[in-house]
């Protein structure tokens, strides 16, 4: 169906100068998603005849075969201009933000969407898309004279107008921020409603400061309308918007979304505007739009069939790790080489653990220069380095999310909860640690480079083991094998151990000074948390392991060489069953029920009053508690531009499942990387 569309009048309209949509490719359309709306009375046509007007007037005058309408504006000041959106906003938009010219996804969505019709567009993530949607929904705003904008002596005012919905917590507050950026001096108050916050806390800020605009998860807004007791409702809804669809409903939030509408207004009492943005067209999404628009909304496509994708252009680099140990050293040496690049070393590094992001982070943070000389300083200097995951609280990550997107250099370990609609500027590296869960989990972490017309690189490192599993993923996706770029990669440090003791430091050549300082700071690490990341890599990489006595004997080496572990992990029975371990596979298997190594489970580990980092020279963290909800790191004293390291004020473990934590499907091994 999806190669029928390509071939369709409207993927050759956004192509042609200035031909038309013809009767006979009006019917080829009609006919071809009439089959999408047999199984639900009252069917929508996903393309409705509105959405050829729209398309037959935007061909009419094209420039440069480009297939966007040569007198649609190009600048945001035409806008203005034309009377299409208020001046006020334009005037924050061009003087405040600095913008002015738009994206050929504004230019094609701006003029349509701000008349109010129902609009369906599918953009890529990148594409100034979030500006393409406020502008419309502002202007509607700050048009509207009924819009009650007074507080009261009770609280701020809850006139909720515009619920905006995405499917991560950090696209969300993404969203909000720049929500308030273009609403300044509106008068309009712009909230969030997302998971892994406070409910309560959250909620008495709505109360306490209004509301206009909501920007929300599906779960957590789903639970404050189902809430008798919250005292949040949205009567007079005027706008709704879905951004990145089919993600939303990739991961699961239909059921979220349709109850959501049943707790909304009735379209047909309360007229609303429906406004969804989706990368693909996925049959779930045209289910979705076909029960959420109106008949005659229109459909804009803002995605060119001929441009080279991200995965496709951008150079990408395999390195094959002579074992599990030499990831961190050789991440650590890819940075160093880039410190005195001409542009800004940038980087995140994906893991496919919760538990991996964490510990790697904690090493990394630790690095000395000169592990004999603890004021010698980080190897990496004032770089920044943070983590993101969903063990944080939400506070937490939006902080590190914040600082991350501002900061010009620095490095940023995540699991995949920024992998998609997250826009970090000028990342130049995005180094994938293992193999990611699907192909398509791995082109959407690569797209966090490259964007805005910038240049960026994507790496890779693997076991050898990991090849063949990783090559049948990725297929067609050009890519080179790189041996020789990191000496870190390929050194044996079983069989050539490197004792700084045994010498001065300063004298060791710069593989060895790296090796030594990823060993010194692993040993900082807390053994309770390095022996729960290698359960959790573990079960991660055990389907691209034929044999378990392979696998055992790569996380032996990741244990003695890798994090300075004696030995195995202990693993509680239900934990080996689950991995398919016995005793006889040479691990430690305690009787009784746990999911993690020793007492330290995921969920049972309390540091208390102990120094949970296992620094004597770093307070760092304080007393710190793994139940969710608790800011439970303390207070965190240290800057984000110290070279000392970079820690972020109160965190805790959310206690939220993260998706890497789904069960791999066992897969075929094939042949090494040609």
């Amino acid at each position: 169906m999806l190669g029928a569309f390509r071939r369709s009048a409207v993927s050759h309209a956004l192509r042609s100068s200035t031909r038309t949509l013809s009767t006979r490719s009006t019917q080829r359309f009609q006919s071809l998603y009439s089959s999408i709306s047999r199984a639900s009375p009252a069917p929508k046509p996903l393309l409705s005849p509105s959405c050829f007007r729209f398309y037959s007037q935007a061909t009419a005058t094209a420039e440069d075969g480009a297939g966007v309408q040569a007198d649609l504006p190009t600048r945001f000041q035409d806008l203005a201009d034309r009377n299409m959106v208020d001046r006020r906003i334009i005037d924050t938009i061009t003087r405040q933000m600095g913008l002015e010219t738009m994206t050929d996804v504004q230019r094609m969505t701006i003029t349509e969407s701000v008349k109010g019709a129902d609009m369906f567009a599918q953009a890529k993530t990148g594409t100034g898309k979030t500006v393409a949607f406020l502008l419309p929904v502002l202007h509607r705003l700050v048009s509207d004279p009924t819009l009650n904008r007074a507080s009261t002596r009770r609280g701020g005012n809850i006139d909720i107008r515009t619920i905006i919905i995405s499917p991560t917590r950090e696209l969300a507050e993404q969203i909000a921020v720049e929500a308030r950026r273009v609403a300044a001096g509106s008068g309009l108050i712009i909230q969030t409603a997302v998971g892994g916050t406070q409910k309560r806390q959250k909620l008495e800020e709505i109360r306490r400061q209004g509301c206009h605009i909501l920007v929300a998860t599906p779960g957590r807004l789903r639970d404050i309308l189902s809430d008798e007791y919250s005292g949040i409702r949205a009567p007079k809804l005027s706008s709704f918007v879905l951004d990145e669809a089919d993600r939303l409903l990739d991961e699961g939030f239909a059921p979220e979304l349709m109850e959501i509408q049943q707790l909304l207004p009735d379209p047909a009492t309360v007229d609303r505007q429906t406004l969804m943005f989706s990368a693909t067209l996925a049959p779930e999404v045209k289910t979705m739009v076909r029960r959420t628009m109106k008949p005659e909304f229109s459909f804009v496509k803002c995605v060119d069939d001929n441009e080279v994708p991200t995965h496709l252009s951008v150079p990408q680099k395999v390195v094959p790790l002579n074992g599990l140990e030499n990831m961190i050293p050789a991440l650590l040496e890819l940075s160093k080489q880039n410190l005195n690049a001409p542009r800004p070393f940038k980087a995140i590094v994906y893991l496919n653990a919760t538990k991996h992001v964490n510990t790697v982070y904690e090493i990394f943070d630790r690095l000395l220069t000169n592990p004999e000389d603890r004021r010698s300083g980080h190897p990496l200097g004032r770089m920044f380095r943070g983590e993101i995951h969903s063990r944080l609280t939400q506070a937490a990550r939006t902080r590190v999310a914040s600082v991350f997107r501002k900061c010009t250099s620095g490095i940023l370990f995540s699991s995949d909860v920024t992998a998609r609609g997250m826009d970090f500027p000028d990342v130049t590296h995005v180094i994938q640690v293992g193999v990611p869960r699907s192909r398509e989990d791995y082109i959407h972490r690569l797209g966090r480079t490259a964007r805005a017309g910038r240049t960026g690189e994507g790496w890779v490192f693997l076991h050898p083991q990991e090849i063949p599993t990783f090559r049948r993923m990725v297929r067609d996706i050009p890519m080179d094998k790189d041996e020789t770029s990191l000496s870190t990669a390929s050194f044996d440090m079983a069989r050539n151990k490197v004792d700084p003791k045994a010498q001065d430091f300063t004298a060791l050549d710069e593989t060895s000074q790296t090796l030594v300082q990823v060993d010194a700071a692993a040993a900082q690490v807390p053994f309770s948390l390095k022996e729960e990341a290698v359960v959790a890599h573990m079960a991660t990489i055990m389907s691209s392991f034929k044999d378990k006595r392979d696998l055992q004997d790569a996380v032996k080496d990741l244990c003695v060489h890798g994090y300075n572990l004696p030995g195995l992990p202990s693993l509680s029975r239900g934990m080996a069953s689950n991995l398919g371990f016995s005793r006889d596979n040479g691990f430690n298997v305690r009787s009784g029920g746990g999911g993690g190594p020793r007492n330290n489970s995921f969920g049972g580990r309390n540091f208390g009053g102990r120094n949970a980092s296992g620094r004597s020279f770093d307070d760092r963290y304080g007393g710190r508690d793994s139940r969710g909800g608790n800011n439970s790191y303390g207070r965190n004293n240290r800057d984000f531009g110290r070279s000392g390291g970079s820690g972020y004020g109160d965190r805790g473990h959310a206690g939220q499942r993260d998706g890497n934590s789904r069960s791999w499907r066992p897969r075929d091994q094939a042949d090494e990387w040609a």
